[in-house]
């Protein structure tokens, strides 16, 4: 009977010291904007396209805690084929603890207006440009968290969720 109830405040102990170690951090739409407005713009080419993604506008509105991007976009193709619109990409984030930074997860264009390209190339210019925002996103950084900072640096280890909320991004982390 004593070690039943040793082992069950032993537990109540180890559950609160988890507790302790878990870290909310909250980044707002405005801190969210100026990290991915340094990352542009952005420029790739792949068969002989080129997309220019620039003056990104980030949007926490969403109800199903995935990030938006509004972009400026332009298209430059062979055959004097040149266009410039805008470009709306969601995503996730995904967090790498080793450096802890957060990434885009799976970025997707959910929709792609451009002037002056004719409707018959914008289905293959869509491919290419998903294939840009697919490989540029994913690989650079979103967000980093600060070395500096004594919590940030203890909950560098576990993610425990992502919520969007009230236009800001809750990002719960645990040191285990």
């Amino acid at each position: 009977m004593i070690k039943r109830v040793s082992l069950v405040i032993f537990m109540m102990l180890l559950s609160q010291t988890a507790m302790a170690f878990s870290y909310t951090l909250e980044i707002s739409e405005k801190e969210l904007q100026e990290k991915v407005s340094k990352m542009m713009p952005l420029e790739k080419k792949k068969y002989f396209v080129t997309v220019i993604l620039s003056e990104p506008v980030i949007d926490l509105t969403g109800g199903n805690n995935e990030i938006g991007i509004f972009s400026h976009v332009k298209i430059i193709a062979p055959g004097s084929i040149e266009g410039a619109g805008k470009v709306k990409i969601t995503g996730s984030l995904r967090y790498d603890s080793k450096t802890g930074s957060f990434f885009f997860k799976h970025p997707e264009i959910v929709s792609l207006e451009v002037n002056d390209v004719p409707e018959k190339y914008m289905p293959n210019i869509k491919k290419i440009a998903q294939s840009a925002v697919s490989k540029i996103l994913a690989t650079r950084p979103v967000y980093k968290l600060k070395d500096d900072n004594l919590k940030q640096k203890l909950a560098k280890s576990v993610l425990k969720s992502i919520k969007v909320e009230n236009k800001k991004l809750l990002v719960e982390l645990a040191a285990f």
